[in-house]
This record gives structure tokens, C-alpha cells and sequence, in this order.
């Protein structure tokens, strides 16, 4: 009971943490919106218009990684020193989140250094996922689904490669900035291919 109670608190805090990294992300924007004075709306919209981008933008990645540490969360039944290590250096990237999205508003320009900054952020997350699925991997104790850990572990793997590539292709390109996160389209379409070529290993 009391190691139940303590994986429910690693869990509930994980959750509180990155609603308040998410409700942090709009207080630019409320701070904008008080400042504005005498502007008219339409010129306050249109000069806000990268900050609401933005902001839509890293509340979408945040919810993403969230979604994906749920569900992985719901394949353990227990946690170990291995598995908090990797979480809070996941947490850690989460909270880091907005400061790069306001370097990115600040810098009125999303091919800049800033943005191989925010990639960076969202590549330590991804890789901190990845420990999370590996440390799962290798400790079938606390694991309750070890189907759901491998195909975490999967997704974890192409997610990482991809923002890497996304990464590289920003500091080699800087002009292309955050647009290289459009490769992150091809993750799904990868994953989809190497679970067919599992299943039909499976049924040799």
C-alpha cells in the first residue's frame, strides 16, 4: 500500500508540474494584453500574432509529451531510483519549455538561435523519455504491460532521432529554425511501418 501510494505521488506531482509549465507559457501574453493601452485590438492582434503561435505551439508540445509520459506511466505498477532520475530530468526540460518560447517571441523570428535552442529543449525531454523507457525496459518488476514499455520504447527512439535530425538541420540551416519540426510528421509513418514488420515476424 505504501509503495502504491508512493508511485501515485510521483504521478500526481509529474501532472502538477507540467500544468504549471503550461499555464506559465500564456503569462507573456496576459502581460501583453495589459499593456497594450490605447492600441487598437487589430494592431495589438496582428503585433502579438508570433506570441500566439508560439505560445500555441509549445502548449501543443507540452500536451504531446504529457500525453505520451501518461501513457507510459500506465504500463508500470511500481517506479525505482532509476525511473525518478529520468522523470525529473524530464520535468526538468518541461518547466525549461517556455523560456525558449519567449526567446523565440522576444527575437520576433523563428529562424534563429533560439529556435535550435527550443529543439534542443524538446530533444533533453525526448531523450529523458527514452531513459524512462529503457530503465522500464530492463526492470520487469515494476513494469505491468511489457508490450506497452517496448512499443513506448520504440516511439521514444524515433521521436529522439527525429528531433535530432530536426536539430542538426536547424544549426546547419538556421534559416529554417523551427519549420525542421515539420520531420516530426514522418515519426508516425515510421512507427506504423516497424510495428508491421514485428507483427510479421511474430507470425513466422
Amino acid at each position: 500500500m505504501a509503495r502504491e501510494r508512493g508511485f501515485d505521488r510521483v504521478v500526481n506531482y509529474s501532472d502538477a508540474v507540467v500544468a504549471i509549465a503550461a499555464t506559465l507559457l500564456i503569462l507573456p501574453l496576459v502581460d501583453k494584453a495589459s499593456n497594450m493601452g490605447s492600441t487598437p485590438m487589430p494592431q495589438f492582434l496582428q503585433e502579438s500574432l508570433l506570441s500566439f503561435v508560439v505560445f500555441i505551439l509549445s502548449f501543443a508540445v507540452i500536451g504531446r509529451f504529457w500525453l505520451a509520459h501518461h501513457r507510459f506511466f500506465q504500463h508500470l505498477r511500481g517506479f525505482s531510483p532509476g525511473i525518478m532520475f529520468f522523470n525529473l530530468l524530464w520535468l526538468l526540460g518541461i518547466v525549461f519549455l517556455p523560456f525558449p518560447t519567449e526567446l523565440i517571441v522576444s527575437g520576433r523570428s523563428v529562424t534563429s538561435l533560439a529556435a535550435a535552442v527550443y529543439i534542443g529543449t524538446m530533444l533533453f525531454i525526448s531523450l529523458s523519455s527514452l531513459g524512462l523507457t529503457i530503465v522500464a525496459r530492463r526492470n520487469h518488476a515494476i513494469v505491468d504491460d511489457v508490450e506497452g514499455v517496448r512499443k513506448a520504447l520504440v516511439l521514444s527512439t524515433l521521436t529522439s532521432s527525429v528531433i535530432a535530425a530536426a536539430l542538426l538541420v536547424s544549426l546547419v540551416w538556421p534559416v529554417v529554425g523551427l519549420w525542421s519540426l515539420f520531420l516530426l510528421l514522418l515519426t508516425p509513418v515510421t512507427r506504423k511501418l516497424i510495428d508491421r514488420i514485428s507483427a510479421r515476424r511474430q507470425a513466422i
